[in-house]
């Protein structure tokens, strides 16, 4: 026997206790633990996503200024008349003023209609209120802002190909929309004009 030996008490070798978890190399080893961490971490990522589109942003109300008074880049609110209406913008006029105000890609319709008073908050830019909020006079209001990301036009299939999916619409050529002006079905080009 050799000093470095452990003894038992009945006197003979004694070996160690195997080990329950082993790692056999440093890299299997990385690799797990990554593989827990970004689990993890897209759990997290996935519950603050879902977090942040359940509940509605708040948004500070502002004491509506003369249009006049309006500084270039900055949050503003103003309340005047609608004085006319375009598509998805209209114009707001005070005793000092008039302002454009686009409401985004709402459609063709402006949320406001022509002699109603509005009070209107957004971001001033451009001479051009991006609007946050639209009260109108008799207490409706009308959240708008930047559509969430994957929302809004463009972010699905009939937006991007038409009512009926990829394939059909006035852009397409082909399907229940389709234009003989337009698409792959219009026939050969005119012949150039005789010199």
């Amino acid at each position: 026997m050799t000093a470095d030996t452990p003894l038992n008490t009945n006197g003979t070798d004694q070996k160690p206790p195997p080990r329950r978890f082993r790692c056999g190399s440093r890299l299997v080893c990385g690799v797990v633990l990554a593989a827990v961490l970004f689990a993890g971490a897209a759990a997290g990522a996935g519950v603050t996503r879902h977090i942040q589109h359940s509940y509605p942003q708040a948004v500070l109300l502002l004491q509506p200024k003369p249009i006049a008074q309006l500084a270039n880049f900055t949050p503003v609110a103003i309340k005047g008349e609608v004085a006319e209406t375009f598509g998805s913008k209209f114009i707001v006029q005070d005793e000092s003023g008039r302002a454009l105000v686009d409401t985004g890609p709402r459609g063709d319709k402006a949320p406001a209609t022509k002699g109603e008073t509005v009070t209107v908050q957004g971001h001033f830019a451009n001479g051009i209120i991006h609007v946050d909020v639209i009260v109108h006079a008799d207490g409706r209001s009308e959240g708008f802002g930047p559509p969430r990301p994957g929302h809004g036009p463009g972010h699905g299939p009939r937006d991007r190909h038409g009512e009926h999916g990829p394939g059909f619409g006035p852009n397409h050529g082909f399907g229940p929309d389709h234009d003989p002006n337009h698409g792959p079905d219009r026939g050969p080009p005119p012949p150039p004009p005789a010199p």
